[in-house]
């Protein structure tokens, strides 16, 4: 069925693309530039709570969960979105959704491989993809409090944030728009250069499945599914560190039949001929502007405390 082509008007997209911006602001500040300052507060003053990691990893977990929920809470009410919009019940089954998490996962290990490899000339190789405002760290990663937040806790939370409310927000304007620009959010908020390729094809492909399923229940679980294979990739033994290959090499294969044998269905969406129009509006609003340099900016803020 054709769509509708969107006509957004310079008047409406100032309120309303810099409602967003503004939103996005207030998110980026919260949980991406504040704990980056409170932690070097921290680091100066040689406090107790970066010995106690509990209190450490609470204390984030709070200014995560605030600093998420509360602009994107926000973002719902400003524009009257209806939370069953996005998180109805769905007929998809785990199979399915597990078949979709390997050809998710291959696709971003291998970009991953490719960025890293990028950037490594520029002496910044990154990692796996870390959760926002988290970093992968061999040192954290037999904490508890870690591992859950890791697993389960923000997999819900970024679901939540950028495919339930910022993608059904900007999908009013053109899915294929909203599609992109969430998923181009979403990899700026990661915390290194070489995660934004592989985090901008994993927002892609989740927003995908968002929008063809109309709920966010599917993206939350393959997400939880992605972050612990990310997980057993770090924490495998050094004794078998060398057959990590191999195992990479079958789900790289298993992928590969699951797409030939036609279980794995990609996901089309229809392009607006307003898109381009719209995107000019949405990327020139100062307020999104701001967002977008903040978020760059703690890329780079992470990248001087490594």
């Amino acid at each position: 069925m054709a769509g509708k082509e969107h006509k957004v008007s310079r008047k409406y997209a100032k309120r309303c693309f810099g409602t967003i911006g503004l939103l996005l602001t207030m998110y980026a500040l919260f949980v991406l530039i504040i704990p980056f300052f409170m932690h070097m507060y921290m680091l100066n003053v040689e406090s107790d709570i970066l010995d106690d990691k509990l209190l450490y990893y609470g204390i984030y977990f709070i200014i995560i969960l605030f600093g998420t929920f509360v602009p994107f809470f926000l973002m719902r009410l400003i524009f009257k979105l209806k939370f069953g919009k996005f998180n109805s019940s769905i007929s998809a089954s785990f199979s399915d959704l597990f078949v979709q998490t390997i050809v998710f996962f291959t696709l971003c290990i291998a970009l991953t491989y490719v960025s890293n490899l990028l950037f490594a000339y520029l002496g910044m190789e990154g990692k796996l993809i870390s959760s926002i405002g988290f970093s992968y760290d061999e040192a954290n990663l037999s904490y508890p409090l870690y591992i859950f937040m890791l697993i389960a806790v923000t997999p819900l939370i970024e679901e939540y944030a950028f495919r339930g409310v910022l993608l059904n927000t900007l999908s009013k304007y053109g899915k294929r728009f909203g599609l992109i620009a969430s998923a181009v959010i979403f990899a700026l908020a990661h915390l290194h250069f070489a995660e934004m390729l592989p985090a901008f094809a994993m927002g892609i492909q989740l927003g995908k499945t968002s929008l063809r399923y109309k709920s966010i229940q599917p993206t939350i679980i393959i997400h939880i599914l992605f972050n612990a294979l990310i997980y057993a990739l770090c924490v495998i033994p050094a004794s078998i560190t060398k057959y990590m290959a191999f195992g990479i090499a079958a789900i790289v294969i298993m992928a590969g039949y699951l797409i030939i044998s036609g279980r794995y269905e990609r996901i089309k969406i229809q392009k607006l001929r307003s898109n381009r129009t719209t995107n000019i509006l949405f990327y020139s609003s100062p307020a999104v502007i701001i967002a977008m340099m903040l978020m760059i900016l703690d890329t780079l803020l992470f990248m001087y405390l490594k």
